[in-house]
């Protein structure tokens, strides 16, 4: 066993740690200077906000635990990313340590800029705490340090990548520049949090008098750039490459790197761009799961570009919709259901359709190329799962003009139902390629079974959500109800887990799928040809052949 790999459970306690604390900051408020409200935190029943942003705000929130020292900067601009990148980091450091010198180069592209950004977005805020405690430059130290890391880190790439004649060396041993300087990040990274368990130590039992705000919280650089949900996306977004990018290590120890989101050849999008439809002439060998992987991006794409737009133009909608008010906290698709977002994620929906209905094409046409080799059922399963799951895609982008509003109860139920359906229709689409293959992994056995669990669950706790939405009021009523705190029948931890991890299990299918044949594919050009059969087709022709205009595409069976 390699000497780092002790050093795991540490990592691995402050990843969890850490992370824990995310759910408590996505969902509360604690004041600020600015926003502290003397009459009602004098009150009896005194608000837990009213003691603003405390060090393991977890801790607070969760147990009471309480401590005399406050936080400075804004929870959502700085707190929240900066939190999030921990966790990653301390993720990366895990494959580091088990992984070795062996493969670092691979890992570094994704670290280090990971790593930089993590110092850079410390430094407007470096004058909170721990320095303000201790009158010393301890967050200025390590910023510059992560820096300082990091160059050197590049260097050592650099090092390995002239070292091996000017090609990536994905599977040799790193040097020792590289190697240390992830020593050095590892080390400096994890060592703000100690900063905090000391002062938290110091403080243990007492409280701060009076218990107020940090009289600088609210006035400080990330407060005044008025953006606040900017920083939740930029923690979704880390949070979401790092749990993507550790499936690349299975991909490529599985020898099938082509599986992986972090393809070398760039993301199925682009490659599908660079080369959607094979050359004239030439024989070309298309996988299915591309384009499957290609539909997943576009997904991803959307989400994160309605997100933002949303984020910048409609950030009220964040806390004031129908489906936070149902389920108690903000879906995914809450990001595009308001203008101007909307506008913008119907085309990439549109294209996620065309996307998902070439896969079912060229899947069909593998399921009937291996069709002596498939029973009736596997057969008509994976067939009409197919049919069905083209012909859905394309009704997808109806959810953005069926919209969940306070204003039509009635649309919001069909909104959620549609949802819904979605999550049978697409499990049946995977279910197809499960049932056709001869044998399974065991990893895409537990992939499967869990993302089936998700399936059925997840509509289960939402019908259990709507039906005991208000069920005392008319529709015409449900807006008076639109401030209230949310208080679903199922807590939302448990539907967001559901929900979240759905999406989640879905973006794997093409890492856990059973392997598959690839389709050959051939374009011809024929001079003088017609629509329909040119004079060289025979008759009892069994590949499968689609002409269109003066081109034959031409697909079979790859043996």
């Amino acid at each position: 066993m390699r000497p780092g790999v002790v050093f795991v459970p540490f990592l691995a306690f402050f990843a969890f740690w850490n992370f824990c604390k995310l759910p408590f900051y996505w969902e509360t408020e604690p004041m600020t200077d600015v926003t502290y409200n003397t009459t009602a935190c004098l009150a009896a029943d005194r608000p837990q906000s009213c003691s603003g942003l405390t060090f393991e705000y977890h801790l607070f929130r969760a147990f009471g635990i309480d401590s005399k020292y406050k936080m400075v900067a804004s929870k959502d601009l700085f707190i929240i990313p900066h939190t999030a990148i921990g966790v990653c980091l301390d993720v990366l450091f895990i494959f580091a340590l088990v992984m070795g010198k062996r493969g670092l180069y691979e890992h570094s592209k994704l670290m280090l800029p990971m790593a930089a950004i993590f110092a850079i977005h410390v430094l407007p805020a470096a004058d909170g705490s721990p320095d303000n405690v201790y009158h010393m430059p301890i967050n200025y130290i390590l910023a510059i340090g992560i820096l300082i890391a990091c160059a050197v880190g590049a260097l050592g790439m650099y090092n390995d990548f002239k070292a091996n004649d000017g090609e990536p060396p994905s599977r040799k041993r790193s040097g020792p520049l590289l190697f240390y300087s992830w020593v050095a990040l590892g080390i400096l990274v994890n060592s703000a949090p100690l900063f905090e368990w000391v002062l938290m130590g110091t403080s243990w039992r007492s409280k701060a008098v009076p218990d107020v705000p940090h009289p600088d919280s609210g006035h400080d650089f990330y407060t005044g750039l008025g953006c606040p949900w900017l920083g939740r996306i930029a923690a979704m977004m880390a949070l979401f490459t790092v749990f993507m990018y550790s499936f690349d290590v299975y991909a490529e120890e599985k020898g099938e790197r082509w599986r992986s989101p972090f393809n070398r050849d760039g993301p199925a999008l682009w490659q599908l761009a660079r080369r959607p439809y094979p050359d004239v002439e030439k024989v070309f060998y298309q996988m299915p799961e591309r384009w499957l992987e290609a539909t997943g991006e576009c997904f991803v794409l959307c989400i994160g570009v309605s997100w933002l737009v949303t984020a910048m133009f409609n950030p009220g909608i964040f806390r004031d919709n129908i489906l936070r008010s149902l389920v108690g906290y903000n879906n995914l698709c809450v990001g595009f259901d308001s203008v101007p977002a909307r506008y913008c994620a119907m085309p990439l929906l549109v294209i996620q359709a065309v996307l998902a209905a070439r896969y079912s094409y060229l899947d069909t046409i593998r399921l009937k190329a291996t069709r002596a080799y498939l029973s009736w059922f596997q057969f008509q399963f994976g067939y009409w799962a197919n049919m069905i799951f083209a012909v859905w895609m394309a009704c997808f982008p109806m959810l953005l003009v069926i919209t969940a509003e306070f204003e039509s109860w009635a649309s919001t139920k069909i909104h959620l139902f549609l949802f819904m359906a979605t999550l049978f229709i697409m499990w049946a689409m995977i279910a197809g390629n499960i049932v056709e293959a001869e044998e399974l992994e065991t990893p895409t056995k537990i992939w499967f079974f869990l993302f089936t669990m998700h399936t059925l669950l997840l509509p289960v706790v939402g019908v259990i959500d709507v039906l005991g939405f208000h069920p005392d009021l008319s529709p015409e009523q449900i807006p008076s109800i639109r401030y209230e705190h949310p208080e679903p029948p199922v807590p939302w931890p448990v539907t967001a887990y559901l929900d979240y991890g759905w999406f989640l299990l879905l973006l794997l299918t093409v890492l856990f799928l059973p392997d598959a044949p690839p389709v050959e594919t051939r374009m011809q050009v024929e001079m003088g040809m017609t629509y329909g059969k040119t004079e060289s087709q025979d008759e009892d022709e069994t590949e499968e052949s689609d002409s269109e205009g003066g081109f034959k595409f031409v697909a079979c069976e790859d043996e």
